[in-house]
């Protein structure tokens, strides 16, 4: 049974649907399921920083508000199958946000066995030993409970499990804990173990990540949507990116790389829509290409602030294909285009263009630059779809052979990357126009 879910502006030089051509690539594949994966709201112990594995918490104020909160963030969906982890936050969380639930052990927190009740600092100190060797990737059986390598394949075989008892099509949501998604995009996406840089951000209380699985295939949509849950407020060296909003061409599926066009009247509605919302930014900066100039332009007028138009915020450079649909050019260029998306070779586009690694290097480095020249600053960069899906592919590791893996973003959503001591992190990706 079908579950239910209710509940005066200046321009200044400053120092797509690519989408439905490429999304052809990004289609759900046969045979596959939907997953929406939400974190638990907050409770005492993640306000106190307190690690709580097993532990029967339950949420605090501001974690009964963010999953109420949920549900009308899931307002409309439905979904074919309802699960939680058995822990009380999970199954509360589930109560507040309208969902009958069925609770599922496999989605359990990672087993911290000692260590439950502690705060990191206090687990240094008490186990220095086993801190340090977790610190350096080594398979550490946390306080004697689980390893992370132990816990990934335990969360690997409940979503196999899930995949292989649930009928192709149908849409899933699992409320389960940081830990869980984490492993399940980590594993999804093929990163190293723990001893490397983790280039996601934390998962966010109340967060929405949207996958697309099959038993040998997976595809993250977007990772850690907490924009109706009361989010902490983000850190100060990360950078929002926004795809513009539809053109002419997307709706015609053909490829505009550098090949200007305007935008729909849709796209027009769905700037306002953006312009309207709770981003905030201090700095705007824009490809010079009319579809982002012109969302650009509408945004920083809401808050009186200059565009800057930045040429390195353009898409990626197609070359021969620009301009033709994604027919024209398998049927044209046949024997390029079986070498990029059937053999995984990242060849510059169209021929002349430029490749997907080239795109992402471009744009980190500009990213990088631009967040590095104005400290304190809340950039927002208006850019494409092509543009961030690369950034956000170079930022994870992701190379060309497996780009289905992350998805390309939609119109007017927005992406956020944060530049640290270690390096560039996803903080989060896709997320949808409001």
């Amino acid at each position: 049974m079908r579950i239910a879910v209710r509940g005066a502006l200046r321009i200044a030089y400053c120092a797509s649907r690519i989408a439905p051509t490429l999304r052809r690539r990004h289609r759900s594949p046969p045979l596959s399921i939907e997953i929406t994966f939400v974190r638990h709201g907050e409770t005492d112990a993640n306000a106190a920083g307190v690690w709580q594995g097993h532990g029967h918490h339950l949420l605090s104020t501001k974690g009964e508000e963010q999953a109420r909160a949920l549900r009308r963030r899931l307002a409309g969906k439905e979904f074919d199958v309802v699960l939680a982890s058995d822990l009380p936050r999970t199954l509360q969380t589930a109560e507040l946000a309208g969902l009958d639930a069925t609770p599922d052990p496999a989605w359990r927190e990672i087993d911290i066995g000692r260590w439950q009740g502690l705060t990191r600092d206090e687990v240094h100190e008490l186990y220095p030993e086993e801190s340090a060797a977790m610190r350096q990737g080594q398979p550490v059986r946390m306080g004697g409970g689980e390893s992370w390598d132990e816990f990934s394949a335990r969360v690997a075989i409940a979503l196999r499990d899930l995949i292989a008892r649930t009928p192709a099509g149908s849409r899933v949501l699992v409320i389960t804990h940081g830990g869980s998604i984490h492993s399940v995009v980590g594993s999804g996406l093929q990163f190293s173990g723990r001893g490397r840089s983790w280039p996601l951000e934390r998962v966010r209380n109340a967060s929405v990540t949207d996958v697309v699985v099959t038993m040998d295939r997976f595809h993250l949509h977007s990772y850690n949507d907490a924009r109706h849950a009361l989010p902490d407020p983000l850190e100060s060296d990360t950078v929002s990116l926004v795809r513009h909003g539809e053109t002419v061409a997307n709706v015609e599926g053909r490829w505009h790389g550098l090949t200007d066009g305007p935008l729909t009247e849709h796209g027009f509605e769905q700037i306002e829509r953006f312009s309207e919302g709770p981003v905030e930014a201090t700095r705007v900066f824009a490809s010079p290409l009319e579809r982002a100039r012109r969302t650009a332009e509408s945004f920083a007028r809401r808050r009186g602030l200059v565009v800057c138009l930045e040429p390195d915020l353009v898409e990626i450079d197609f070359a021969a294909w620009e301009g033709l649909t994604t027919s024209e050019i398998e049927s044209r260029f046949s024997a390029e285009w079986h070498a990029v998306f059937e053999e995984g070779q990242d060849l510059p586009r169209g021929g002349s263009g430029e490749t997907f690694a080239g795109a992402g290097r471009r744009m980190e480095r500009l990213v990088s630059s631009l967040r590095s020249q104005q400290p304190g600053e809340q950039l927002s960069l208006f850019t494409h779809g092509g543009a961030i899906w690369a950034l956000a592919a170079r930022v994870v590791g992701l190379q060309w052979p497996r780009y289905r893996s992350l998805g390309l973003p939609t119109n007017l959503s927005l992406t956020r990357v944060q530049f640290g001591p270690d390096g560039p992190r996803l903080v989060d990706y896709n997320l949808p126009l409001r």
